[in-house]
């Protein structure tokens, strides 16, 4: 399938598939192929936000979309690939009309360590690009590889693509083998562009957006302070200085996150989300939430149970 046709293909299931899901299923020509499931980033209303619980790759077909990532404004272009771990957290905050973000989403159990140490010939230079690529993705759970519509490492991805969509006989060995060439193309021919610089400071690589999504619910000033191993001042300090955002903001955000997740449950209670956030006043609660997403918590509710098609009524 050449690359005009295959956009234009995804560009017409988008357009067929009328729906309030944020993403439209591609069903892989082979039954039986096991290695990932491609999903369409879909153009409807309402927060495209997503917590993966597997390894996936973001490519765009077609157009332009911004990506929230942790801390990071990915702005992304036709021809851009972007990797995720799984536990990852982003968002969909724009995209353009005629935008085609395609997901490769891996079956559980996919690892990108254990994938690029498979790499059969790694000499010196290989096994310290590697290192920088895996701890950019242990630290930050994202990789820009900004490639464009023309490179060869696009068209091996439209490549990958087309295979999926087709019911060749061996496809999983070949696109296994072209995800290989897909990145190490990536890798060899651009400067890789990670959320920040892998020259890192001890604060930095031990990530204080993974220490807040263990401890969200009870974190303190202090006991961060004392887990990175600064004074608390200093830490609170460096945390505004280097993030743009006190050790506060960081926190209320991070439970605002959680707490839209929660909202989509149907069996919990308003009380119980409060209280699982880590929030102790209803009030205060109901400000924050109000402040991050411009609406009430009943309202937030209401529009994720119609994205759901949930009717409780």
């Amino acid at each position: 399938m050449a690359a005009v046709a295959l956009d234009q293909y995804l560009a017409s299931v988008l357009k067929s598939n009328i729906t309030d899901k944020n993403e439209v299923k591609l069903e892989a020509g082979n039954p039986d192929f096991d290695l990932f499931t491609i999903y369409l980033e879909n153009h409807n209303t309402g927060i495209h936000r997503y917590r993966m619980d597997v390894s996936t790759i973001l490519y765009v077909a077609k157009g332009t979309v911004t990506i929230k990532s942790g801390e990071k404004i990915i702005p992304m272009k036709s021809g851009n690939v972007l990797l995720l771990t799984e536990n990852s957290i982003y968002e969909i905050t724009k995209q353009t009309s005629d935008t085609v973000l395609v997901k490769l989403k891996f079956k559980p159990g996919f690892r990108y360590r254990k994938y690029f140490n498979d790499f059969s010939y790694k000499g010196s230079r290989e096994m310290k690009v590697i290192k920088q690529i895996v701890d950019s993705l242990e630290n930050e759970h994202a990789l820009w590889l900004k490639n464009n519509q023309i490179t060869r490492a696009s068209q091996v991805m439209q490549h990958i693509i087309g295979g999926y969509l087709n019911n060749d006989i061996f496809i999983k060995a070949l696109i296994q083998a072209e995800l290989t060439v897909m990145l190490i193309i990536s890798i060899r021919t651009q400067r890789m562009a990670t959320p920040t610089n892998l020259d890192k400071t001890k604060f930095e690589k031990k990530s204080l957006n993974n220490y807040i999504d263990m401890h969200f619910a009870d974190a303190s000033l202090a006991e961060a302070a004392k887990y990175f191993g600064f004074n608390p001042n200093y830490f609170s300090n460096m945390v505004k200085a280097k993030t743009g955002k006190s050790f506060v903001d960081h926190v209320d955000e991070r439970r605002m996150q959680e707490a839209r997740e929660l909202l989509a449950q149907p069996d919990l209670s308003l009380k119980e989300i409060i209280g699982r956030v880590g929030y102790s006043s209803k009030s205060f609660f109901y400000k924050k939430f109000n402040q991050y997403y411009h609406m009430t918590p009943a309202a937030m509710r209401e529009e994720l149970f119609r994205q759901a098609n949930i009717n409780l009524k």
